[in-house]
């Protein structure tokens, strides 16, 4: 994904975790609580977002039923493909806060047809397989029609190759694991 403004923003929640919301990972355990004000709760409220009815209804599916803050604050940036960076502790939302707005612009458009070949549209690197794999999970959990490809160290290549050459929409890889299949010319 291509981004077309190059303006810079930092969301910075330095709201420690609580306990009235639940934030989750991939696999739908509870990593977090944190305490929410109701004009927080109001700002997150879906209706503020363009967000489709099939991404509402997988958060809601996860429990979730509202933006939190740094998903909230970050959501029109990344939506708008500016460059965001985003500073906030551990268990605030931040994965959901890049993978929901990525997901939507995707899933908008219309314009690419999801067809077996098609060369990954977004690209999310992180520095460890564990992370990539909860990156990942979260990204299956609220993609309809898109597919999530992951390729770590410690997996086959043959598999992860397969993978790519099926076709992918949104591709999360470690550097490592990413240099070796570029380098082979398997991306």
């Amino acid at each position: 994904m291509k981004l077309r403004n190059q303006d810079k923003i930092v969301v910075n929640n330095e709201q420690e975790n609580g306990d009235d919301e639940t934030t989750t990972n991939g696999d739908n355990s509870s990593t977090a609580h944190m305490h929410l004000k109701d004009e927080d709760k109001e700002k997150g409220n879906f209706k503020h977002f363009n967000i489709s009815k099939k991404t509402i209804k997988k958060l809601k599916d996860r429990n979730i039923s509202i933006l939190f803050p740094v998903q909230a604050e970050s959501y029109k940036h990344i939506y708008e493909q500016k460059d965001c960076l985003v500073q906030a502790y551990t268990g605030t939302g931040k994965t959901l806060g890049f993978a929901i707005p990525v997901v939507e612009i995707l899933q908008n458009d219309t314009s690419v047809k999801l067809v077996r070949g098609r060369a990954p549209r977004a690209l999310v690197l992180a520095p460890t397989r564990e992370l990539t794999k909860q990156i990942s999970d979260d990204f299956q959990s609220i993609v309809s029609d898109l597919s999530v490809v992951t390729i770590y160290g410690g997996k086959k290549y043959e598999d992860q190759e397969n993978s790519i050459r099926n076709g992918c929409d949104i591709l999360v890889a470690t550097p490592g694991r990413l240099k070796d299949i570029v380098e082979k010319k398997r991306l």
